[in-house]
């Protein structure tokens, strides 16, 4: 019987710190059930169906793992007696295949190299028991990915990593800048806006262009799949594919083509020339708007709308200095040019709020890499 015949195929989504409540938002609205948020990840359970519309739709999602089983592991040679008790020859052959994936924060059982060689190890030897033969090892590219995690308490749990890469690689991205936003990070900070994709978008400081190209992807309604569906799914036995084309037709069938109000400028030519080519290869140039304009000439629709952007920021005096008078200026033009807008930003610098000289809303914590962040909003009311 296949793996994904069953219809409540367990399933941990994860994302990034900080998302995890608009990821479970978004993970009802495509289908799935019994939703638990965790930490940089949501739990839940799908039928094959909605496990393939996960894949194909989320915009939120880092990973997709099906989850396989669990015990508690003392050491190693617990971890590799009881994955050979895994019944490896329903989910995978010995035409396939595979590479294992560590995370382990177990205080003794924490060199992951030497823990993802006894996985293989322990899937290998019940091939070769079952069959004489074993499936072959591919680190770079397997058909078939599995993810062991190991808690402080030995906790182990096994699961195949349906995504097969980090879901962020969209497929647009050609070049980026210096401080370029991670996809599923801007996708979710749009999400958490609750910004109408009906109404206007801008990004006065665009940068290499993640948060139009997001953005617009949202306001067509268009999958992200439909830019990059090389997904580890597709390389399973049992594999559906009718199924999945059946789905992305639909996908295809669902995106708008008349969407033409989503803004972008940069002061910087060089970055308008990558956020170009970026909107080029997300086939979106007929969609966004992009200037080299300082975000001081940037035009703002007087229709209501939302500004979102990721402002630069910096760790030396003399650019300190500079994004402090930079940071005043724009309170001052979105107070006189964006009446009635939403503006959110994502910053690192305290400096911002204080400088920025308008009263914030609601302030999100989120990880931008490794860089605490916050994601602050402020309602725009008319000029006094």
């Amino acid at each position: 019987m296949s793996l994904l015949a069953s219809s409540e195929i367990p399933l941990f989504v994860k994302t990034l710190m900080g998302l995890e409540e608009v990821l479970a938002g978004e993970l009802g609205k495509i289908g799935a059930e019994d939703i638990y948020i965790g930490r940089r990840g949501v739990a839940c359970v799908a039928d094959e169906e909605t496990l393939y519309s996960i894949l194909i739709q989320s915009r939120i999602a880092i990973r997709v793992l099906v989850r396989l089983a669990e015990s508690n592991v003392d050491n190693e040679t617990e971890l590799y007696d009881w994955v050979k008790t895994i019944g490896w020859e329903g989910y995978l052959s010995v035409r396939n295949t595979l590479a294992v994936d560590v995370v382990s924060f177990h205080p003794e059982m924490n060199h992951t190299m030497f823990l993802a060689q006894k996985t293989k190890d322990a899937v290998a030897d019940r091939f070769r028991e079952l069959y004489e033969l074993r499936p072959s090892v591919n680190p770079k590219d397997p058909d078939v990915r599995i993810n062991l995690h190991i808690s402080r308490d030995g906790a182990a749990h096994i699961a195949l990593d349906a995504s097969g890469r980090s879901m962020n690689q969209r497929g647009y991205r050609q070049t980026t800048g210096k401080a370029a936003i991670n996809e599923v990070l801007a996708a979710g900070l749009i999400s958490m806006s609750l910004w109408d994709p009906e109404t206007p978008f801008v990004d006065p400081m665009c940068g290499s262009g993640t948060f139009l190209i997001e953005a617009a992807m949202i306001a067509k309604n268009r999958a992200p799949a439909l830019l990059n569906d090389s997904f580890g799914l597709k390389r399973w036995p049992h594999f559906r594919e009718s199924l999945w084309h059946r789905l992305i037709r639909d996908a295809e069938r669902a995106e708008r083509r008349d969407v033409d109000w989503i803004y972008g400028g940069d002061r910087d030519p060089g970055m308008i020339d990558t956020s170009r080519k970026n909107i080029k290869a997300a086939r979106l140039s007929k969609n966004i708007t992009l200037v080299n304009k300082p975000f001081d000439k940037l035009w703002i629709p007087e229709d209501n709308g939302v500004i979102i952007s990721n402002p630069p920021y910096g760790e030396h005096i003399g650019e300190r200095k500079e994004l402090k008078k930079m940071y005043e200026e724009l309170g001052r033009v979105l107070k006189y040019k964006a009446v009635g807008y939403k503006a959110y930003f994502i910053t690192p610098d305290p400096e911002f709020k204080k400088s920025v000289a308008m009263k914030p809303g609601k302030i999100f914590k989120v990880m931008n890499g490794s860089i605490p962040c916050e994601f602050i909003s402020y309602s725009i009311g008319p000029k006094k």
